[in-house]
């Protein structure tokens, strides 16, 4: 069963922006988002805490239900191609200089994330409608290999989760 999770849309918006202040003092300008879920038994549980600066959908740190999470931001303001969406991917998560910018690659490294700290590694992908609009079958492609990454159940120390709070 995959650890990771795949968010878009409303779903990853509500993730990010259900704001409520949950322990002592806020620094100016930014709001902790807070996930509650419940648990089998029906109680009510804190499963993510988001930091979110002002500039909506961009998380800072996370607490997750396994512990601390690490944020990775793209902003898809001026990505209007595969090729670019792959870069600021791989800028994002630190991709080794081995990254064949391909699909295929994109997956193996999404899957493989051996480079990185063990734990829950969180890709937020604000704007990414603007690579929608400009090359819908780019975006689809992409996605989809988002999407299968983070269903992707191979034991690693590091595994993926996406937030696509915009497409």
């Amino acid at each position: 069963m995959p650890r990771g999770t795949f968010e878009e849309g409303p779903a990853a918006q509500e993730t990010l922006r259900t704001l409520r202040a949950i322990r002592g003092e806020q620094d100016a300008g930014v709001a902790r988002a807070t996930e509650i879920v419940e648990t089998p038994s029906g109680a009510p549980k804190v499963s993510r805490v988001t930091e979110v600066p002002e500039v909506p959908g961009v998380a800072e740190e996370v607490e997750t239900e396994h512990g601390d999470a690490f944020a990775h931001r793209v902003d898809g303001s001026g990505i209007t191609t595969s090729a670019e969406a792959m870069s600021a991917i791989a800028d994002a998560l630190s991709f080794p200089d081995y990254f064949g910018h391909n699909l295929d690659a994109l997956y193996d490294s999404l899957t493989d994330l051996e480079w990185l700290p063990a734990g829950e590694h969180l890709l937020v992908w604000t704007r990414s409608s603007v690579l929608h609009d400009a090359d819908p079958a780019a975006f689809e492609g992409i996605r989809s290999v988002l999407v299968d990454a983070v269903a992707d159940d191979t034991p690693s120390p590091a595994y993926l989760s996406v937030l696509l709070p915009d497409s």
